[in-house]
């Protein structure tokens, strides 16, 4: 790995499972000897000031796509942000960094309320690279299952919309098009979640080794 850390952000639908894969993945690194100082698990949108506007937006907003450059400058305010006070820091300082959703998440939703990809690209010129992308990927249906399922998340939300998601997994699906000299790797996400896990973490073990 070097003196430079690790960068590995986590994509998919919601319902997907990633906030449990990357708890899973810091235990899984704890396992192997990794110090908990070492790792870093953060997410987007923050909790900065951008990231709550983003929240409120999203709160507030039944229509999306209406408000579609202005969350494209809010998601990207946020991510400068971010990589500006979070991820180079902790990048230079050795640390492995999962991250929960990253620029993949907006060029997928971006582009799908109207937004054209290259604008979005050139918004994020000079933003890292990720030493890894994981796409967990799994069937609309079963996605919503889970959501209706959880408590915590009080329903669907606007972006939850079963028509609406199709086009978001085709979207992440897509990505290896859109970033063709990165590395982006999907996982099965319906099956078990402990086999899941154990691919993911196959996955970044191999890269880190």
């Amino acid at each position: 790995m070097g003196s430079r850390g690790f960068f590995c952000v986590f994509e998919g639908v919601d319902g997907s499972g990633k906030g449990t894969v990357i708890s899973a993945v810091k235990n899984f690194l704890a396992a192997k000897g990794v110090s908990e100082e070492k790792v870093l698990l953060t997410a987007e949108p923050t909790s900065g000031f951008y990231g709550k506007k983003v929240r409120e937006l999203l709160a507030t907003s039944p229509r999306p796509d209406l408000n579609a450059k202005q969350f494209l400058d809010l998601y990207v305010a946020d991510r400068k942000e971010h990589v500006e006070k979070v991820i180079l820091p902790a990048l230079l300082e050795g640390k492995i960094i999962l991250c929960d959703r990253y620029k993949y998440s907006t060029f997928v939703y971006q582009s799908l309320q109207g937004i054209e990809v290259e604008k979005i690209r050139e918004l994020h010129a000079g933003m890292p690279v990720p030493d890894l992308a994981i796409i967990l990927d799994l069937p609309v249906e079963t996605a919503l299952e889970r959501i209706n399922s959880d408590s915590k998340r009080g329903g669907v939300d606007a972006f939850e919309r079963k028509d609406f998601l199709e086009k978001v997994r085709r979207g992440f699906l897509d990505l290896p098009k859109v970033f063709p000299g990165e590395k982006i790797s999907f996982v099965d996400a319906s099956v078990p979640l402990a086999k899941v896990c154990e691919k993911v973490c196959s996955l970044i073990y191999g890269q880190l080794h």
